[in-house]
């Protein structure tokens, strides 16, 4: 009987999953999180203190619903294909950092004046802290394990619901946030499975957007 002879054509690997759409939010968040406290301190009058309660509110629960989507679609995926330390290091870090949004929202509620401010300003501070961290240990662990073991449905599926989670009325202002220090190129590619109105809008109108935004919280463009 001849020998089985070894199939000449080569076995296709999956490209890795580009994940840089996270690094997008990422940066994102953490840079309106990072300025938020000088919102806080600037303000003076109940009315600008309305305005800033709901843009930190907004901030809070994009990154509660980020995070709840990572621990729904992310984390038990890889801890099913890959074991990584990481993976606890991420659960782990994902619950210290909802106890510190639990904190500024009590905070926020709790604001209303200088001394109550300054805590709450402590309290974003503290928070600023941690997420940096927590998400600069992401991109640099968990991510490549994504890349490596999701397929781009599974990544797609975890940005789609991201995107969902947040008001649509907020989504214009979100996108300007992203788009203020985000890869054009990664931009282009998150909107390429948008329907066609927000996929030419949403970049146009997007920064205008976020730049008045910026200018009614800390009276420039941040």
């Amino acid at each position: 009987m001849p020998a089985t002879r070894p199939d000449p054509t080569p076995t296709a690997v999956p490209a890795p999953v580009d994940t840089r759409d996270m690094v997008v939010v990422h940066t994102a968040l953490l840079r309106e999180i990072r300025m938020a406290p000088t919102a806080v301190v600037r303000t003076e009058t109940r009315r600008q203190r309305a305005r800033v309660v709901r843009h930190v509110r907004l901030l809070l629960d994009i990154l509660d619903h980020h995070h709840e989507g990572e621990d729904r679609l992310l984390l038990p995926l890889l801890r099913a294909r890959v074991p990584a330390a990481a993976l606890d290091t991420g659960e782990e870090q994902h619950a210290r950092i909802e106890e510190l949004v639990a904190a500024v929202r009590v905070a926020l509620d709790s604001w209303t004046d200088r001394h109550t401010g300054l805590a709450l300003v402590d309290d974003l501070a503290e928070l600023y802290t941690l997420l940096k961290d927590h998400l600069r240990m992401e991109e640099r662990e968990i991510l490549p394990l994504a890349a490596a073991h999701l397929t781009a449905a599974e990544w797609a599926a975890l940005g789609e619901a991201g995107f969902q989670a947040i008001p649509k009325p907020a989504l214009p202002l979100f996108f300007g946030m992203m788009m203020a220090e985000g890869d054009p190129a990664v931009l282009r590619a998150m909107l390429a499975e948008a329907p066609p109105p927000a996929r030419v809008l949403l970049p146009r109108i997007a920064p205008g957007i976020h730049t008045r935004h910026c200018r009614r919280l800390f009276g420039e463009v941040a």
